[in-house]
């Protein structure tokens, strides 16, 4: 594949860089320790992939080997006394998060995102019917969080950032609920009363309302699994999104 080609120029490319470094005079040894290090990994990332590319992509790959020639062509103390240390290491920080996005493109990691995307989905809807169920409160709450939802799941589609931030924010209340979900169904089970009385609400028998709580339960314990499952993968494929 011609991609790892050109993944093989842009780890080359990176090992340049690492040794104009070593030669700066206006960067901090702090920060040319710190340069070091995510260039290296950087570096080693990219001579990974190219060994095992499962997809050809030679306008993404061409568009890594650009940042990496630029930050090259920008490793000079003249660049960094004009545009400062803090520039120069937002744009090594840069080329070392392209190195972790890559592999979701070129070695067909981004499955893992989409089974994350549809667990995230899918955790969502089981939430927002059992808040129609508790009542107006739950169901209030449940509109408050539909923005924020819509928001992720199209950002977490282009893998945005903002999109996993939003998401790791409207998943907690719905985990809440699906645990209450599940502890309100284990009780209603266990109480006649309970059942009785959701029973006479719907206006049905017994095997009705025991009907209706096990709905209630399966809703919560879905919601509680897939979302868990969604936060999990995420956070373990953060580097997925830019």
């Amino acid at each position: 594949m011609k991609s790892a080609e050109i993944l093989r120029d842009v780890a080359q490319t990176l090992e340049d860089v690492e040794k104009k470094i070593n030669s700066l005079k206006n960067l901090s040894d702090k920060n040319k320790q710190k340069a070091l290090r995510l260039i290296h990994e950087a570096r080693e990332n990219f001579l990974q992939l190219s060994e095992n590319l499962a997809t050809d992509n030679e306008e993404l790959a061409n568009f890594f080997l650009k940042r990496a020639v630029r930050l090259k062509n920008n490793t000079n103390d003249r660049y960094i006394e004009k545009m400062g240390e803090k520039e120069y290491m937002k744009d090594v920080s840069a080329i070392n998060k392209y190195s972790k996005v890559a592999p979701y493109d070129f070695a067909g990691e981004v499955k893992i995102l989409r089974r994350a995307y549809r667990a995230f989905l899918f955790g969502m809807v089981p939430f927002y019917i059992v808040s129609g169920i508790f009542g107006p409160v739950y169901a209030v709450t449940a509109l408050i969080l539909i923005i924020p939802t819509l928001l992720a799941m199209l950002s977490l589609r282009k893998r945005g950032n903002l999109g996993l931030m939003l998401s790791f924010a409207v998943m907690p209340i719905p985990m809440v609920m699906g645990a209450f979900s599940i502890r309100y169904a284990v009780y209603a089970f266990n109480d006649p009363a309970e059942l009785a009385r959701i029973a006479e609400a719907f206006g049905r028998s017994i095997t009705f309302a025991q009907g209706v709580v096990a709905v209630i339960g399966a809703l919560g314990a879905a919601t509680l699994i897939l979302l868990g499952y969604a936060s999990y993968m995420l956070y373990k494929h953060r580097h997925a999104f830019l």
